[in-house]
Parts: C-alpha cells; sequence; structure tokens
C-alpha cells in the first residue's frame, strides 16, 4: 500500500482565492448548497437575494481554480454581532484546510465591521464542523430544537473577538 502524504497546508494555501461572490457564481452556490445541505439547503432565489440585496457578505473559495466553498456574513444595522449564516465546502475538497482560510476570511470581515463577536448555528450531528468552529474557539451558546428540516436540533455558536 502507497501512502500519500497530505499537501501541506502552506502549499495548499498559495493555491486558493477568496473573494467575494457575485450573481455568476449562482451556478456553483446552488451546487454547493445541495452537495452540503441537502434538503436545509436555500433556494436559488435565496441566494441570489444574499448575493445581491441582503446585508451581508457572500464569499466563494476558488481551489485549483474552481469553486470549492462559499460562506455568507450577515450584518445587522447598530449591531456588534456578526453572524455566520452559511458556510459550506464541497465534500471532494474537505480535509485540505479550505473551511479554515474561509472561516478566517468571515472573522476578518467581522472585525471590519466593528463586530465584538460571531454567532452562528450548526447541525447538532455536524461533528467535522463542530469541531471546526471549536478548534477556531467559538463556544457552545445553547440549543435550538428542531432547526433543521428533517427535526436535527441545531447548536448555537458564539464567538468573542
Amino acid at each position: 500500500m502507497v501512502m500519500r502524504k497530505r499537501p501541506h497546508r502552506k502549499a495548499v494555501r498559495s493555491r486558493i482565492r477568496i473573494r467575494i461572490a457575485t450573481t455568476n457564481d449562482l451556478p456553483a452556490m446552488l451546487y454547493l448548497e445541495e452537495s452540503g445541505f441537502g434538503d436545509d439547503r436555500f433556494s436559488p432565489q435565496q441566494v441570489k437575494y444574499l448575493i445581491n440585496k441582503a446585508r451581508s457578505t457572500p464569499y466563494v473559495i476558488e481551489f485549483e481554480k474552481k469553486i470549492a466553498g462559499a460562506a455568507i456574513m450577515l450584518w445587522r444595522k447598530n449591531s456588534s454581532i456578526g453572524r455566520l449564516y452559511s458556510i459550506v465546502i464541497d465534500p471532494k475538497w474537505h480535509g485540505k484546510g479550505l473551511g479554515s482560510a474561509l472561516l478566517e476570511e468571515c472573522e476578518l470581515a467581522a472585525e471590519k465591521h466593528k463586530c465584538t463577536r460571531i454567532m452562528l448555528e450548526v447541525r447538532a450531528d455536524n461533528v467535522r464542523g463542530i469541531a471546526l468552529y471549536e478548534k477556531f474557539g467559538y463556544l457552545r451558546a445553547g440549543i435550538i430544537k428542531g432547526y433543521y428540516f428533517d427535526g436535527m436540533n441545531a447548536l448555537k455558536m458564539i464567538k468573542w473577538l
């Protein structure tokens, strides 16, 4: 059996680009919604609204010149809380550090918006996502019962910046 070395994180980081999403990214973002969230995905109209009209910052992350993930931060007027509304990485690119890079970008945006904390909800059975957030210093802040389409609970998490 041949052991494959995982690419060095620095090498991966040099092959990524994070940018603000546009309407042209809609097909890729809808694919990510489907592959990452299934029945909990946003509709095409919701994603289009989040890109064009909401008080939001939508991101895509490109890896090897393909859109490999997306994130959406929401901002409320007169609030010091940023909300990580959505973050998703194409399952075929899991384990490459793309989620970490995208989360870091969202945190930088929150700091630029003068936020003192970031809040999010994550499926209570999303072990990978919860581990990522905890690695970045997010704390468990409560449960929302039956939050998701299939009745799964959401774990509320918060990070002070």
